[in-house]
């Protein structure tokens, strides 16, 4: 008679699978065109002459140091997928990780993180983004780990990989910050297993953050304090709380919406966070990377621009709590049972409704818009204006230098339309248009007939609307 596999075995086969299959989605949404960020990205690496000029000569918050590195080492590829293969593979680890720290407190907790953070918009977005918000992201959990397992066995191995998975952290994204005060915050409050009078003390438990501490104050008299910002739209403090708590709840992304989300990602903090005090849980380090490292970041930063991506390397922690939270609750309190089932619903739902956008309409499509342009004028130079002399510009030079085109397709600044008037003109947008335009008239140009389309995804990409002048 055959043994029966016992429940651990179950276990690790249904979150290998579920792993797996998120980690291809991460893969599958990594396809597609490059947008702005990405190119402007790309563009530090293929400027630089050397590694050094990546440290030295772009002190921009868009050069994220270690993607822009990565960048560089792969600059000679052909493919999208190569130039984001970093977030990716920092993606997938990430997600393995979370449910690793969520089999510490049960099987089922594990389970429910890997649904949320792998069906979460966010994280997908910005794992499948040749950016540094995935590494980012990636070197929290993995500094997360390692301090608390050398608190808890005193090995000097986990303080090394926590010190290399901080500095690391740092230099890939800023906001990296956010979980060094907070892991700080916790080390003041973490047990370890010595039998001696300093194993508790205050000076024992800050003396492995130390060498990060020093770290970021040479990173930031060495990097960040003359960077230079890119600029964007410009968002109120509400504005971005609202935002924040939809794009991490699935919430649609209206006033209404954003003011809901924000009242339950508080009311699921709050609560979380008693529950998890009151489990002897470390309530100390998502106190502090959910409320008090971003309310210290913006209250020392005060930046000029605000986006929830800012604090996206919080998500898969809120995941983690919410995870635990649902746990608690579901077998605590029956009779919320039915409110769980739908909160997750409507969470996966308005998550998965960006995903499929995503995966379909990736973050724009350029390349077809370049191509017609290029298709219709044959080997004959044209003139292309567009409603904004950054952001298109950009895209168009990027995608024309890829088909070896860029003396064809020559910008025109709105400036300069009275005397080179534009054949083509591009209006984007950040939101989708409902029925764009058919005809669009230039005073002194001419009227322009609409010749195409393009969606993109939320937040990451432009929807694209293809004009041409009538002769």
């Amino acid at each position: 008679m055959n043994p029966q596999p016992d429940n651990t075995d179950i276990f690790s086969l249904s979150r290998m699978l579920l792993w797996s299959a998120f980690s291809l989605l991460i893969v599958a949404a990594a396809r597609g065109d490059l947008w702005l960020d990405e190119i402007w990205s790309l563009g530090f690496a293929l400027d630089s002459n050397s590694v050094a000029d990546i440290f030295c000569r772009f002190r921009h918050d868009n050069n994220h140091v270690l993607n822009t590195l990565y960048l560089y080492l792969v600059r000679g590829a052909d493919d999208f997928l190569v130039f984001r293969t970093l977030s990716v593979l920092a993606g997938i680890a990430s997600l393995w990780l979370l449910t690793h720290i969520a089999a510490g407190w049960g099987k089922v907790q594990a389970m429910l993180v890997l649904v949320l953070a792998g069906s979460s918009y966010p994280l997908l977005l910005y794992f499948s983004e040749a950016r540094g918000y995935a590494l980012a992201i990636c070197m929290s959990l993995v500094a997360f780990i390692s301090i608390h397992k050398y608190y808890e066995t005193s090995a000097k191995a986990y303080l090394a990989v926590f010190w290399l998975a901080s500095c690391a952290g740092i230099m890939a994204h800023a906001t990296f910050l956010m979980v060094t005060i907070s892991l700080l915050i916790a080390g003041f409050a973490a047990k370890t297993n010595h039998d001696s009078n300093n194993a508790t003390s205050p000076v024992r438990r800050l003396a492995p953050h130390l060498p990060v501490i020093g770290f970021f104050a040479w990173w930031y008299n060495f990097y960040l304090i003359n960077m230079e910002f890119g600029g964007g739209p410009i968002f109120s403090g509400s504005q971005l709380f609202g935002q924040t708590a939809a794009f991490l709840l699935g919430f649609p992304d209206s006033s209404t919406s954003q003011l809901l989300a924000a009242i339950l990602m508080v009311l699921l903090t709050v609560v979380g966070l008693r529950r998890l005090y009151q489990a002897g849980g470390n309530w100390q380090t998502f106190s502090g990377v959910l409320v008090l490292a971003p309310v210290f970041m913006l209250i020392a930063t005060q930046p000029a621009f605000l986006y929830f991506r800012y604090f996206v390397i919080c998500f898969p922690f809120f995941y983690l709590l919410l995870a635990f939270l649902i746990n608690d609750c579901w077998n605590s309190y029956p009779r919320l049972r039915s409110l769980l089932i739908l909160l997750l619903a409507f969470m996966l739902i308005g998550h998965w409704q960006r995903n499929f956008s995503l995966l379909t309409n990736g973050r724009g499509n350029y390349t077809a818009a370049v191509a017609i342009m290029l298709a219709e004028n044959g080997d004959q130079p044209f003139l292309v204006g567009s409603d904004h002399d950054f952001r298109n510009p950009t895209l168009l030079h990027y995608y024309a230098m890829r088909r070896e085109a860029a003396a064809r397709l020559q910008y025109v600044q709105t400036r300069d339309w009275h005397k080179r008037p534009p054949e083509w003109f591009i209006g984007h947008s950040m939101n989708p248009v409902a029925k764009p335009a058919i005809t669009h008239s230039i005073e002194g140009v001419g009227k322009f007939v609409l010749v195409g389309n393009w969606s993109s995804a939320p937040v990451s990409g432009f929807h694209w609307y293809l004009y041409r002048r009538q002769k």
